[in-house]
């Protein structure tokens, strides 16, 4: 992350002994600014899946109410993503919970469009979390491996 300006914010956190990386939080507008600030093709496809899961999920749900609130809780993520809003990754973890939660109660059985919409949303919260670039966008972070002062 060579492009910040010198006279920036950053904050360094505990090194890792390991592997020597430490988290660097900078701030939001210094995150905004960078080249990797934006949002990349993947960022624009989770966005734009949830989005759609969350729209098919309330054209189905026949008034389920589970249903409505998931599809709910899936536009306000794909929408929070698309914003850049630091939200948007805990809304995407409660709605993943509220899907395991519905899948969970209906035995297994219900819809098939429950379990692609579960095997989505842990591989797309595993990269919003563990992410370079998310990490940047939403969580105004990002690794530093063995420069900077120790922590």
């Amino acid at each position: 992350m060579s492009e910040f300006p010198k006279d920036g914010r950053f904050e360094y956190g505990k090194m890792d002994k390991q592997t020597g990386a430490q988290w660097v939080h900078v701030t939001p507008e210094m995150a905004r600014a960078h080249p990797q600030g934006k949002l990349n093709v993947a960022l624009w496809a989770i966005a734009a899946v949830f989005l759609s899961f969350g729209l098919l999920r309330l054209w189905v749900s026949a008034g389920d109410m589970l249903n409505v609130i998931s599809g709910v809780l899936q536009i306000v993520t794909g929408l929070m993503l698309m914003i850049r809003a630091p939200w948007g990754i805990m809304i995407a973890g409660a709605q993943l919970i509220l899907t395991i939660f519905g899948v969970v109660t209906s035995g297994f059985g219900g819809h098939w469009m429950d379990l692609v919409i579960l095997l989505f949303s842990f591989g797309a919260l595993f990269y919003l979390v563990e992410g370079d670039r998310p990490n940047l966008i939403y969580k105004h972070r990002y690794r530093s491996y063995g420069k900077g002062p120790k922590a």
